[in-house]
């Protein structure tokens, strides 16, 4: 895309240093000399500087604009202590780059706390930016990679405000089965929360990816992906606003004269996916100022019991082993009509499992010591992502077999209650010590070839509903070993001990 597409951020110039952002997703406001001094040989330069504020909201006028994002370039900075006073947003630890491609986020010592930034630099040229970009341009360049695959189609759900496309991808082997489930996923409805595009990418290489798990996903799923649901906000630098200022994520039961194109193409869209059939699950990707990764799990008591228990599963199965997520990030709210998943409770109730997922900027977990995000890391949670999703709807087979227990057994009792987080809408529990629970996985039934070879065997540990799952409760618990010889059924019996509840279990093939 020509630079003359992007819109021109504004420029401060001294004698000695120039500032820009007049390239795509760029976004400054000003920078203002405050003082310029030599200090042991060294020529030191503070400036004020201000990020850029996006537009009004003309859908909620009470809504205080973000100055989040910021995206520039300094030049004549070469052996100069530089120290710039953020203003409008915060410096928790940005990062830079000297060729606009190869990131590093500041030390401590660089950024020791949320308004300075303080470096001497190596070279001339140097970009800022609030987290690693991503651009259109970028989305543009990956999706031209992944269409490559013939499971991969490419369509659009119309144009934004400014007239950009909104790309969608739709996922899934052309031969796999007829009754498929649905996912849909979006991004990008806040442009500053580039983690969230990158953590996103890694999902899509997954899904699209030509490995033996993969395909057995796409065999069962069709992966509706709409990258970027907010590309003129991207493109123009803007922090949680489309062009015309509107927030689009909670843009979804204004006033028609106030809703965005974009939302209006996404419902369009999504009002043709459920006219065919159901939404099984729909995420809302984004990153978030807290430092934790989260789901924003809706309450029961402003959803359904089913609804609830379905997203606390989702949730830990997403925790499950995952060293960037624990138990206590989990985040609650209500159901909103002003919100995407608000509007799918309002046209598919329970049916739909709707849930917005957070990674945040900095680090995980709280924990200002460990890990702090970066892109190596991101990829690693959409790995566990992508495994939550497939556990959750029962697919991944044969790599991954999900086996739902029987709906009666001998020594068990069937359970329905909302005490505790189970698959599906029962759970047993054993009433004597040594009750046994046969499970079978048909592959004949389920359209699967069942390689021999050993298997490792977890039980689903059904716990109690509590917003932090106790530890060895709501997670997958390694219970045994299976070799299977080969044949069209695998099967594996569990043992109980009296009170031990049983749920689902996965067999996850070793070799």
């Amino acid at each position: 895309m020509a630079a003359a597409a992007f819109m021109l951020a504004a420029t401060a110039a001294t004698a000695q240093i120039r500032f820009s952002a007049d390239f795509e997703s760029g976004s400054m406001e000003k920078a203002e000399l405050v003082s310029q001094e030599t200090k042991n040989g060294k020529e030191v330069i503070t400036y004020d500087f201000y990020s850029r504020f996006d537009p009004a909201n003309p859908a909620r006028p009470t809504l205080a604009p973000s100055a989040r994002w910021y995206y520039f370039k300094m030049t004549g900075v070469k052996d100069k202590e530089v120290i710039l006073n953020v203003k409008n947003s915060d410096a928790r630890r940005p990062f830079y780059s000297y060729d606009n491609k190869n990131w590093t986020r500041f030390s401590a010592a660089e950024s020791p706390d949320e308004k300075t930034i303080i470096k001497t630099y190596d070279q001339d040229e140097v970009y800022i930016a609030y987290y690693i970009p991503y651009t259109y341009s970028r989305l543009l360049g990956k999706i031209q990679e992944w269409v490559k695959h013939d499971w991969v189609d490419l369509s659009s759900i119309g144009e934004s405000e400014h007239g950009r496309n909104m790309p969608l991808l739709t996922i899934t082997n052309k031969n796999g089965k007829a009754d498929k489930k649905v996912v849909y996923i979006h991004g990008r409805v806040h442009t500053s929360e580039t983690p969230g595009s990158w953590h996103l990418e890694r999902m899509i290489d997954v899904l699209t990816s030509d490995t033996p798990y993969a395909n057995a996903l796409r065999e069962n799923v069709i992966y509706h992906i709409l990258p970027f649901t907010n590309p003129d906000g991207v493109v123009e630098g803007n922090s949680r606003s489309n062009a015309n200022g509107v927030n689009m994520e909670v843009n979804w039961d204004d006033p028609e004269e106030v809703t965005a194109r974009e939302v209006k193409n996404m419902r369009a869209f999504l009002k043709s996916l459920l006219a065919q059939d159901n939404v099984d699950v729909f995420l809302n990707m984004h990153s978030q100022s807290m430092h934790q990764a989260t789901y924003w799990v809706h309450t029961a008591e402003t959803s359904s019991d089913y609804f609830y228990k379905n997203l606390m599963i989702l949730a830990n199965l997403t925790i499950n082993d995952n060293p960037y997520f624990a138990k206590r990030d989990l985040c609650f709210s209500k159901m909103g009509s002003r919100y995407c998943e608000g509007w799918f409770w309002n046209n598919s109730g329970e049916k739909t499992l709707a849930v917005t997922f957070e990674t945040p900027y900095t680090y995980y977990s709280q924990n200002k010591d460990g890990e702090w995000v970066s892109l190596e890391n991101l990829r690693t949670f959409a790995d566990h992502n992508v495994l939550a999703l497939g556990d959750y709807l029962g697919e991944g087979a044969p790599y991954r077999i999900i086996i739902e227990e029987p709906a009666a057994a001998a020594g068990f009792q069937t359970m329905k209650d909302n005490s505790k987080f189970y698959n599906g809408t029962s759970y047993l529990k054993a009433v004597k010590d040594g009750a046994a629970v046969k499970y079978v996985f048909n592959g004949r039934k389920e359209g699967v070839e069942i390689p021999a070879g050993k298997y490792e065997v977890y039980k689903w540990a059904a716990g109690d509903n509590l917003k932090e799952s106790k530890a060895g409760e709501n997670e997958w618990v390694k219970v045994g070993e299976l070799q299977h010889k080969g044949g069209k059924k695998i099967r594996y019996t569990l043992k109980a001990s009296s009170g031990e509840l049983v749920d689902n279990i996965l067999l996850k093939r070793v070799n």
